[in-house]
């Protein structure tokens, strides 16, 4: 089954809302704060809109000021929580992305 563009096989695969929350946190904070971040912006405003993309440049502003880690980290779990209870069709979009970084995203 192709799932994705230009003959890229993506298998499809359940994963929980929750769990795509809790992970998908964890790498946009970690993310926020690295070159990454401008490249992740535009993802996550393509899965889940403008909203959250500038959500994702605040967050990076603010890591730059304090050390927010944790607090941010937890700020997006409770957010995307909320966000994939109403939008459950966002979660394979956002899985997509983050999936790949998880490794990447192991410290605060």
């Amino acid at each position: 089954m192709d799932s994705g563009g230009a003959g890229t096989y993506f298998p499809v695969m359940a994963v929980s809302p929750q769990r795509v929350a809790f992970d998908a946190a964890r790498v946009l904070v970690s993310a926020a704060g690295s070159d990454l971040c401008w490249w992740l912006c535009g993802e996550v405003g393509r899965c889940l809109g403008t909203a959250y993309e500038a959500r994702l440049l605040e967050t990076r502003l603010r890591l730059q000021e304090d050390d927010v880690y944790y607090k941010e980290a937890g700020c997006w779990r409770a957010l995307l929580d909320d966000v994939l209870m109403d939008r459950p069709d966002a979660a394979e979009c956002l899985y997509r992305v983050v999936g790949p970084l998880l490794g990447a995203s192991a410290g605060g």
